[in-house]
């Protein structure tokens, strides 16, 4: 009888490290702008064929949304979390405009970005922006009600109407890092901005 050659199988697909993959795409997009990456320029950075990108994401759009998602995690979540802490408003103000603009990484804010430009993004990604932005005016909105229970702020501004300045105020100066104006000039500009939310006298 013949030896025959074993018949060759159909390989497999290699396993993706998908939490690597999300992290270095979004350390890309965040260091050079959403707006500035082809497809391919994020496939050769995350080192993933298009066919394994389409494959374990569905596209563009399902690794743009995991990254957002990593970086909320990671960069967004314990900012948020810095509001609930036992200090007056105005500490806590401070606090959170001196580590806006002495952050370590790049320039500022993924999330700010692609918010900004959400009409451009995939319906996935746009999804995720706005879920973070609820939840981002919910925290900042029940900040604002501890403050107001312990006289710490203007007592004429609603909740709703000073989350939604906060949210502002600090998207603006995010927006203002990531376009590398000076950093003291950032912090002063949004100092001014929340004094409006002092109490009155």
């Amino acid at each position: 009888m013949t030896d025959l050659p074993a018949k060759r199988r159909p390989g497999r697909p290699k396993t993706v490290d998908r939490q690597r993959v999300v992290a270095l795409a979004m350390d890309h997009w965040w260091r050079q702008g959403v707006s500035n990456a082809s497809l391919n320029e994020v496939c050769r950075q995350v080192q993933l064929s298009k066919p394994a990108l389409y494959r374990e994401f569905g596209g563009q759009d399902g690794l743009m949304e995991a990254a957002l998602g990593y970086y909320e995690e990671q960069v967004v979540a314990p900012v948020l979390a810095a509001t609930e802490m036992d200090l007056p408003f105005a500490e806590l103000v401070e606090l959170l405009i001196v580590g806006m603009t002495n952050a370590p990484g790049p320039a500022g804010c993924l999330f700010t970005e692609m918010r900004l430009g959400r009409a451009q993004l995939g319906e996935a990604t746009t999804k995720r922006i706005r879920t973070m932005e609820q939840h981002r005016r919910q925290v900042f909105q029940a900040w604002y009600r501890r403050a107001l229970d312990r006289g710490e702020v203007n007592a004429s501004v609603s909740p709703a109407v000073a989350a939604r300045y906060i949210d502002t105020q600090i998207a603006m100066a995010l927006a203002l890092l990531g376009a590398c104006e000076p950093a003291e000039s950032v912090a002063e500009q949004t100092r001014l901005a929340f004094r409006t939310l002092r109490p009155v006298p």
